[in-house]
């Protein structure tokens, strides 16, 4: 018997080591040639790549404040929807990444959370700032880069340690890097019989039963899952909403079906009303074309 329970001891040993030889071999199949020719790149074109410039710009966010686009130079963008479209592009993201994803919109983020008792909204800290280059780099080395080519695609598609907001790859990449984050958090969701959706920073939550202890402890555990992928929650923007109040995803009512809040609505039927007045209306011929196209979207997406 000691002798078969040392054979076996020996067996898981040696067992243990190759998974940790195929795993290590696995991470480095993927070489900075094998990136270069998948890119498509000629030795002219290799030789000529200088190291990517930034310049940054300010928009208004959608509710209020100011967002700061930090947005690669020309020759620098153009590598980066290169890289997009042939190597990011047939990766997948968790099902529950809405935002970015190719066939999907906010209709799909908020769909989801119809008709639920309660909506719990969080938001991430400056989302793509915290992404951060050491998480990029491990999920390249995790797929299957080795570390040289890894140290490139960090130089072109990193800014000063993270994500750039700005740059053509960033929001998929961001999806890619949080599948893991997105699959922890889909599971706390349906531990609770609720439902779950991320759009970039904003994540939705909803439950068809309103039990304030939990939700307490559902933010509780939110909060220790992002910190442990680096983020943290803005606590100024958490939103629990109940089923006798307005419940908004991303700007969408979500109560009885998705749609536009009841106050834009009667507003956009009281500017159609006019225009067929042939009076002045608050918005011009185009930013209602806008509207009437994004409702349409709504209506046929829902």
């Amino acid at each position: 018997m000691i002798v078969v329970a040392f054979i076996v001891s020996l067996v898981v040993v040696a067992t243990g080591l190759l998974v940790r030889r195929i795993i290590r071999n696995l991470r480095n199949r993927f070489t900075l040639a094998d990136l270069v020719n998948r890119l498509g790149m000629t030795a002219e074109e290799w030789s000529q790549l200088k190291p990517p410039t930034y310049r940054t710009a300010m928009i208004p966010k959608r509710n209020g404040g100011q967002r700061m686009l930090e947005i690669p130079d020309p020759d620098t963008m153009v590598l980066q929807r290169r890289i997009l479209r042939r190597v990011l592009k047939r990766l997948r993201s968790h099902r529950a990444a809405i935002g970015f994803e190719s066939g999907k919109s906010i209709v799909h983020a908020a769909s989801p959370h119809i008709g639920q008792a309660v909506v719990v909204r969080v938001d991430i800290e400056n989302f793509f700032q915290t992404t951060t280059e050491r998480r990029v780099g491990e999920w390249f080395r995790a797929i299957g880069w080795n570390q040289e080519a890894t140290e490139f695609l960090l130089m072109i598609l990193t800014h000063n340690g993270h994500l750039p907001q700005g740059a053509p790859t960033s929001p998929r990449l961001s999806n890619l890097v949080n599948a893991r984050l997105d699959a922890g958090l889909n599971r706390i969701a349906q531990s609770y019989g609720g439902a779950y959706t991320r759009y970039a920073d904003d994540i939705t939550f909803s439950f068809p039963v309103d039990q304030p202890r939990q939700i307490r402890a559902l933010l509780q555990m939110v909060g220790r899952y992002l910190k442990q992928a680096g983020y943290q929650m803005k606590n100024s923007k958490t939103r629990i909403l109940r089923a006798h109040a307005r419940q908004s995803v991303l700007g969408l009512t979500v109560n009885q079906k998705v749609a536009l809040p009841r106050s834009m609505r009667r507003r956009l039927r009281a500017i159609r009303h006019q225009q067929s007045q042939g009076k002045p209306t608050t918005m011009t011929a185009a930013e209602l074309h806008g509207w009437t196209a994004f409702e349409q979207m709504i209506a046929s997406q829902k």
